[in-house]
Order: C-alpha cells, then structure tokens, then sequence
C-alpha cells in the first residue's frame, strides 16, 4: 500500500491497527484448531485427553495424576524458544516470538537477539508495521542454515530497505536505563549498546524431550531432543518420535509428512522410512526465501562434482508486479545433471521452490525435467527453469 503510487494507485496515509491485526490472527488460528479438534471427535476409535503427560515406565504414562496403560507410543512434543544465558536478561525482561504474535502496539524500537529464520521473518514484519528494527546475530551470516549466497543478498535487501542487521554479533547482556532497554553486543572485538523499547530473543528452538520425564521410559536424548532412528523410533522399542521433539527439521511440514509413516511402523510394523533428501523449506520474509536439497557448501563438503546455475530474480513478470529483487540458484551433480539443491530468494519463492522438489523426487532428478518442459510466460516459475539451464 505504501508503494502504491508505483502502480499508479496512490493511497495515503498508510496506518496499522496492531489489536485488529492481532484479532484476525487470533480467528484464524482458533479456526483451524477447531477443524482439527472437530476431526478428531469423528474418529470413533480416538480418545482425546488433554493434560501434561510424563512417562512412569515404557508401558506408562502419567497425565495431570491420572495413571495410562499404554502398549505403544508415538511422541510429538514439539519445541520452545531457547533462551540464551544473557547477563541482565530476565531482569531487563524481553519477548519471545509468542509474545511478538500479541503485542497491541508498535514497539518504536525493536532489537531481535538472533539471527535466524525466526528472527528475520520478525525483523521484517515489525519493520513493516513501522519499528525501528535492529537483528543481532552470533553466526557470520544470517539464516545460517541457507545458502550463504541466498542468505547474504537477502541481508543486503533488508539493509537497503532500512532494517539494521549485524552478524558475527553476539549479545553478551543487557540492562534497564531510564526507562528503556539497553542491548550490549559484541562487534568487531568492541562492545556496542542498542537501545530497545522491547527486546525480542529470537535464538532458535529447543526440543521438549526433556519435558516427559524420558529416562522412566528408557528413552535415549541427545540434549533436550529425543534420539529416534530412520523409521523414528527410539530407543524404546514401543515408542517413536517425530517432529521438533527429535531436533531434525523444525517444519510443520515435516512432522505432518513424518506422522503417518510413525503410525504404520507403530501399528503395522510397516518398516517406512522417510526421504530427508528432498525436503522443502522457507523463510517468511520479504522477499521470502524458497529451499530444497544441499546448500552449494553442503554439495561441497560431501564431495560432489557439481555445476551452479545463478540467475537474477528479474523476470518479467517480477518486474511487473514489481518484485525484481534476489536471485535464484540451481545445484546440480555435473555428470549425471542430477538435482542436488536449489535455492530461491524471491516474491513467493515458498511457492516455486516445489517444482523443484517435485523433480527432484520423480524419475531421475534431474534438471532435464524442467529445462524440456514448456512454462508459460510471463510467470515466476519461467525463472527456475532459467536457472535449471543455466546449471546445465
């Protein structure tokens, strides 16, 4: 709306309305929950029972004082904000991602301790909404789990558009002065204080495997996740785990896609095991980041010959709708052509990145499959192919 004049559709003022905005999350997320909660009523062999669980043996579980007999168990615990051991922190206090969701004003400041997918998908929505937005982040690039290419032109975009990201800064503690709050950070060998009106700790998740008392049930953790093999189960022979409990992938997605294939081997011993090669994922930014596959440094450290295919994110249609900013990049096996990753930065690059997951998991894998296919024009999508081609 603020670009709106670009379009010839001028519209001024733009304002937001934090408790409206809050509101319709609230709906929307109540309704969605309510489809689940009314799926499982229909189910005549389910028995919903809500409470904390915690195990007493492998065959029993404890919940809110009420003993079950259980003959297996599939565990999907989830995860929790991680909080990092900040001199100051709980005094000067602060807000995680949760908190960020309800906020019914405008933080004037806003300084995001972390610098990953959470805290840059904050980082952009605040600064939307009209913060002066700082990111600190201990690795030296940001969304550390990308690509570096990917990840370093999306840090040079939020930049450019006036977010303030620092990477390789870790914040050492924090403190209260004159009524704000003051964020010291480590940079380049010298400390640097940010001044905040809310801090948000944004530093990653941590799995609850430490929250079911899991030693009862002889169930091995690696930290605070639960320890599960290829089909998820753990080292209970009558219990598996799937989702963020485990410390894999922290996608909805994937615990949605692991569920089913927990259930069978639990019930019918069907022995699945699930693909992690090809796993789709996104950062919610803007532009938003769209992946799949091996990271070109990943490709690198195990080994394969591989081609890169780059190309601008300045398509057509991209400047069209007047979303030509970022890039795209295809990583390909050089021998056989076969898809090993691919990484988007892009208007809705959440969207496009799943033709290439879909080629990377039919037939061959290649890249062929998308070069010999026709897209339409103008698209998004005629990007990937360009930049399947140029991989080639």
């Amino acid at each position: 709306m603020r670009r709106g004049a670009e379009f010839g559709v001028p519209v001024q003022p733009v304002a937001v309305n934090m408790p409206v905005i809050v509101t319709r999350k609230d709906r929307i997320v109540a309704d969605i929950q309510a489809n689940l909660f009314r799926a499982l009523a229909t189910q005549p062999n389910i028995t919903y029972v809500e409470g904390e669980a915690r195990f007493l043996s492998p065959q029993e579980l404890d919940i809110d004082g009420q003993t079950y007999l259980v003959e297996k168990t599939i565990i999907a615990a989830g995860a929790r904000t991680y909080i990092p051991p900040i001199t100051g922190l709980e005094e000067t206090g602060y807000i995680t991602s949760r908190e960020a969701l309800n906020l019914q004003h405008v933080p004037q400041k806003l300084v995001i301790v972390g610098g990953g997918y959470i805290a840059l998908e904050y980082a952009r929505m605040y600064h939307e909404f009209g913060s002066q937005v700082t990111v600190l982040g201990r690795n030296p690039q940001v969304a550390p789990t990308e690509d570096v290419d990917i990840a370093n032109a999306l840090a040079d975009i939020m930049r450019e558009d006036g977010i303030a990201i620092y990477t390789s800064a870790p914040v050492v503690a924090t403190r209260k002065e004159n009524g704000q709050k003051v964020v010291i950070a480590e940079i380049n060998g010298q400390q640097r204080e940010f001044f905040a009106d809310e801090i948000l700790v944004a530093a990653g998740r941590k799995p609850n495997g430490d929250q079911l008392n899991a030693e009862a049930a002889g169930i091995k953790l690696n930290s605070t996740a639960i320890e599960a093999d290829e089909q998820l189960r753990t080292s209970a022979p009558n219990i598996w785990a799937i989702g963020d409990v485990t410390g894999g992938y922290m996608f909805t997605h994937m615990a949605t896609a692991e569920g089913p294939y927990a259930a069978l081997n639990a019930v019918k011993d069907a022995g699945r095991v699930v693909d992690y090669r090809v796993v789709p994922r996104a950062v919610f930014t803007y532009p938003t980041i769209g992946s799949v596959g091996l990271t070109e440094a990943e490709a690198q450290q195990q080994g394969y010959d591989y081609t890169v295919g780059s190309v601008p994110f300045n398509g057509g249609r991209a400047k069209a709708i007047g979303e030509a900013r970022g890039l795209l990049k295809m990583i390909a096996e050089a021998k056989t052509g076969r898809i090993l990753g691919c990484h988007i930065l892009g208007a809705h690059a959440d969207e496009l990145i799943h033709e290439v997951a879909v080629a990377m998991k039919a037939g061959d894998g290649t890249i062929k499959a998308i070069t010999d296919t026709i897209h339409i024009h103008p698209t998004l999508s005629e990007m990937v192919k360009s930049a399947a081609k140029a991989a080639r």
